[in-house]
């Protein structure tokens, strides 16, 4: 008789528990009380706000003033922005008490543009990030970015993998970016990086307008082995090298 009595009870209790979900979803989803007062691109570079905000606004619009916070969908405003090539994917926060939309995106951020052996990638790019992973994007989409300054892909180092060495070695792929962004931070310009096995790394680079071929060997002691590097090209009987063998830092060869 208890348990009978218990589950009439439950019923009311269920029915106001589905009244009270009803009511927060169409208060959430349909009414005017909590919508979006406010949208926020979280970023510094009023360029990037100015390119993000145009891309959301195109028609249809991905978010409105004036529409039901619940119905901003992360997902739609993250697909509409990723036709931008350099926009990885989307952070979205809802304040139900302010109506604030906060926008964060997420830009990729290739460090070497790899280049292809394989015909079948012919209508691809391939690039590695500085996260050390590969994506593929349209060769066309890419170009017209590069040609309409939407990105300065152009201008990283072509990266590649000569050899039977396996690209897909994080060890590999590590020491890429330790040689990339030592150099960059020193000054140097990358041209091109070719790697055969990690202790065969080529690179050609530029400063002050002089381009040079260097055979790094592996990218072990490598500040040392830019010293070195410079050191040479301080001394007036080696203004006009052309390249430089760094594999033995202790006993550099330049030609």
């Amino acid at each position: 008789m208890k348990r009978a009595n218990k589950g009439i009870a439950s019923k009311p209790i269920l029915l106001m528990s589905f009244l009270v979900l009803a009511g927060a979803a169409y208060l959430l989803g349909w009414s005017k009380i909590f919508v979006v007062e406010n949208i926020v691109i979280a970023s510094q570079d009023k360029e990037v706000v100015k390119e993000i905000t145009m891309k959301m606004a195109q028609p249809p619009a991905v978010v409105q003033i004036g529409e039901p916070l619940a119905r901003v969908d992360r997902r739609e405003i993250a697909s509409r922005l990723r036709e931008l090539l350099w926009v990885d994917n989307v952070e979205l926060n809802r304040n139900i008490f302010s109506g604030e939309v906060k926008v964060k995106v997420l830009p990729r951020s290739p460090i070497a543009r790899l280049v292809s052996t394989n015909s079948a990638n012919v209508e691809s790019i391939g690039f590695m990030s500085k996260e050390l992973d590969f994506f593929y994007l349209p060769r066309q989409a890419v170009q017209q970015a590069i040609a309409t300054g939407e990105t300065n892909w152009g201008d990283i180092p072509e990266l590649k993998f000569s050899g039977e060495i396996q690209s897909s070695t994080s060890a590999i792929r590590s020491d890429i970016r330790e040689l990339i962004t030592t150099l960059s931070t020193q000054g140097y310009g990358i041209s091109t990086i070719d790697v055969k096995s990690p202790s065969e790394f080529n690179s050609s680079i530029v400063r002050d307008s002089k381009r040079l071929d260097v055979f790094w060997g592996s990218v072990k002691e490598l500040q040392l082995k830019i010293d070195v590097m410079e050191r040479l090209l301080e001394l007036k009987e080696n203004k006009r090298i052309k390249s430089v063998n760094l594999a033995n830092p202790v006993a550099p060869i330049v030609k």
